[in-house]
């Protein structure tokens, strides 16, 4: 009893908290379409149709037509913002070490891929290397496609370039920005108060507890999407509590990293705003059937 009474009074305060911040209206416009935003996930190590994080993954993502991209950012050595999953180079790369040890024109000289593989025995990019991308090269590849951008880079410096970079080149309406690290996120969003940003991990949570018991009226988000996982722990997220809540409070939700075709049916049927997937592929062929299931009813009702 104790313990359900002091987590009342600690969730209690962070919605106190969350009130202190009133959400702030963006110059990001999103598509009003009655289905879920196809959004390609920038995976680096063979989900995907591509290596993540490439120019080619991001050509070929426009091409397929989806609605979004999500791409990740590291800060170099000398200050610029480079596309990539993860620091460690050996993981994905020829190279060793981590992306924020290394100069961009140090980076410039590994094959990305290296290690790509989609069967575990052959590596196409060995022989046809992939270079590093920079966010600026990513936003001209991609048109004005959506791109969501995951600062992973722990440094608030990150914020600082990335939001220096969007004024430079007038694309803060052409972004959504997000970082599970709460400093980055809130020196963004003071930098480039325009541009649409995600919620940050314990903001999610805050909204999932709200939720729980029915009070994210109490909340004000500094956030105008939400993406989510599709579990926790072991606990379902994306639920249609959390549904209630996102449409309340006005927030544009979206799940990830979703690829099998009943996990994909299943956020389809609930409703979700967009759909982060390796197999962006696979999901625009369920909802192109969808949709002509849809027509089919809809044009023998009125024979």
């Amino acid at each position: 009893m104790f313990l359900w009474f002091v987590f009342f009074l600690i969730l209690i305060a962070l919605l106190l908290y969350a009130r202190s911040g009133p959400a702030l209206r963006s110059a990001l416009s999103l598509p009003e379409v009655k289905r879920p935003m196809v959004i390609a996930h920038g995976n680096d190590c063979g989900n995907g149709l591509y290596p993540g994080n490439t120019l080619l993954y991001l050509h070929k993502m426009v091409e397929l037509g989806v609605d979004g991209i999500e791409v990740d950012l590291w800060l170099t050595a000398d200050g610029d913002l480079v596309l990539m999953h993860d620091p460690d180079l050996e993981d994905f790369s020829n190279g060793r070490g981590l992306i924020g040890d290394l100069t961009l024109a140090q980076l410039r000289e590994l094959n990305i891929a290296y290690h790509w593989t989609r069967d575990g025995e052959t590596y196409p990019f060995r022989d046809d290397p992939l270079g590093i991308v920079t966010i600026e090269e990513a936003l001209q590849a991609v048109g004005d496609t959506l791109l969501i951008l995951e600062i992973k880079s722990a440094q608030v410096r990150a914020a600082q370039v990335l939001s220096q970079m969007l004024q430079r080149t007038c694309k803060h309406n052409q972004v959504i920005v997000s970082s599970f690290h709460q400093g980055v996120i809130r020196a963004f969003r003071r930098l480039s108060p325009n541009t649409a940003t995600g919620a940050a991990t314990y903001e999610a949570i805050l909204l999932y507890m709200a939720q729980l018991f029915r009070a994210e009226n109490l909340l004000s988000p500094r956030y105008q999407t939400v993406q989510l996982p599709m579990s926790h722990f072991g606990i379902d997220v994306i639920t249609t509590g959390t549904l209630r809540a996102a449409r309340r409070l006005g927030l544009h939700l979206s799940v990830w990293t979703v690829n099998g075709r009943a996990d994909l049916q299943h956020y389809i049927s609930l409703g979700v705003d967009g759909i982060v997937t390796d197999r962006p592929d696979l999901l625009m062929v369920i909802l192109s059937g969808r949709g002509r299931m849809i027509a089919s009813k809809l044009s023998s009702q009125t024979r």
